[in-house]
């Protein structure tokens, strides 16, 4: 007997409330995977900024650009700095925040802009609408759309800092020209950006519907129809469509009987306990043995045993409406899925099925052996389904048990599951 204080911790420690307290914060492996590429990328973005560092000091050297060195190269070692510190505490913190990268693609951005300022001429400024881009493209590929909406916002701004500073300073630009070409710059970024996240999102369709093709569930195909314009994620798409049928046979199929195997019974069965548990009907599972049948293997060798299992697949298929299903779940056995079935129906056809396999001849003409008769053993169970519990595998246990029943009455026969069956019963 359970005092109050026990009972209230039973409930308070529930498996589901044990999962939230053990369950890492939401986005923790976002900022994880965030921290590390930052970290991994510091030497990258010194390198490029000591390249274009170079290039410009180089334009002044040769071309005797008005550009004043010291600048320069102070924008690139404050630059550097920072990339190298934020990479150093982003590693050593292992996490990083929305809000601390969103900050390093602010320094890349602002670095651009700096070194545009410093080493080119307002009749050039255009040029850094092109390092932004680089930067949008950087934060969309590796840390999503998000931060790449946020560069491109930044980009903007940086941008029109750019001709507010060049006004400021009277040089002669033609601010209606600069507007048209950040408007521009700013139309083919977003249009980057908004491409890629179309790709984005129809390849995790197609990542999806692979890693339930490796759980062996290939109902899903690809929706060819929403690609208004079809490219080479729609081709793959359709390399699917074209192979799960094929695939679905080799996954889910017996090979001998042509009948569904184990995990296509399985999902067949998950399938109809949804379906019934909308609709509010019942269904039924019958599970199959066939007597003795390691006394056929033992005396015709097992090809005959083969050709008989064969036999029984087709057969079983042939006195079962559309809708049933019909599985080889081991050597000689057998199970019939019978949706839309309640309790004394499903007995009923289980009584059938017993009547034709007793009557039906299973000749091994192949062989030249005579007629081999051959009987079975059925467990039934029916209902609708229940909303707790593994319903499906209790399902399938009192098949199971109800076709043991059967077994030991003597076989021949079908015995439905009831909740007062033992295995005693005889």
């Amino acid at each position: 007997m359970f005092d109050r204080d026990t009972v209230t911790l039973s409930r308070l420690f529930t498996p589901r409330a044990m999962a939230r307290v053990a369950a890492p914060p939401r986005g923790a492996g976002r900022d994880v995977a965030a921290a590390a590429v930052l970290a991994a990328q510091a030497r990258s973005r010194i390198g490029v900024a000591l390249a274009v560092t170079v290039v410009q000091l180089s334009l002044v050297y040769w071309a005797g650009g008005s550009a004043n060195p010291a600048k320069l190269l102070g924008i690139m070692f404050a630059y550097a700095a920072f990339s190298g510190m934020f990479a150093i505490v982003a590693g050593h913190v292992g996490r990083a925040s929305p809000a601390a990268v969103t900050i390093a693609l602010a320094g890349d951005l602002s670095f651009i802009f700096a070194i545009t300022i410093a080493g080119t001429t307002p009749t050039h400024y255009e040029r850094s609408l092109f390092g932004a881009m680089i930067v949008v493209h950087i934060a969309n590929f590796y840390f999503g759309r998000r931060q790449a909406w946020r560069a491109v916002v930044l980009s903007v701004l940086g941008y029109l800092a750019l001709i507010a500073i060049a006004s400021w300073r009277h040089y002669a630009i033609e601010a209606v020209g600069e507007l048209w070409t950040l408007v521009i710059g700013t139309g083919g970024t977003v249009l980057v950006i908004v491409n890629a996240g179309n790709v984005r999102r129809r390849l995790r369709a197609i990542v999806a519907l692979f890693e339930r093709a490796e759980e062996g569930d290939f109902s899903g195909e690809y929706d060819e129809a929403a690609d208004l314009r079809p490219d080479a994620i729609t081709r793959v798409g359709r390399a699917y469509n074209r192979v799960r049928i094929h695939l679905a046979s080799m996954v889910l199929t017996d090979p001998l009987t042509g009948c569904l195997n184990r995990r296509g019974l399985d999902q067949a069965l998950a399938r109809e306990v949804g379906r019934a548990s909308r609709s509010g009907s019942e269904l039924a599972l019958l599970a199959l043995d066939l007597d003795h049948f390691k006394l056929i293997n033992d005396t015709h060798g097992h090809l005959v045993g083969d050709e008989v299992l064969r036999a029984a697949g087709a057969l079983l298929n042939q006195a079962c409406r559309a809708g049933d299903v019909v599985a080889r779940t081991g050597g000689e056995e057998f199970a019939v899925l019978l949706p839309d079935t309640d309790a004394a129906g499903a007995f009923q056809f289980a009584s059938r099925l017993c009547d034709i396999v007793r009557g039906h001849p299973f000749p091994p003409a192949r062989f030249g052996g005579e007629a081999i008769r051959i009987t079975t053993s059925i467990g039934v169970v029916a209902g609708a389904p229940k909303p707790h519990g593994d319903f499906t595998a209790l399902f399938s246990a009192r098949a199971d048990v109800a076709l043991y029943v059967a077994k030991r009455s003597g076989r021949d026969r079908a015995r439905a599951w009831s909740s007062d069956i033992s295995s005693s019963d005889g």
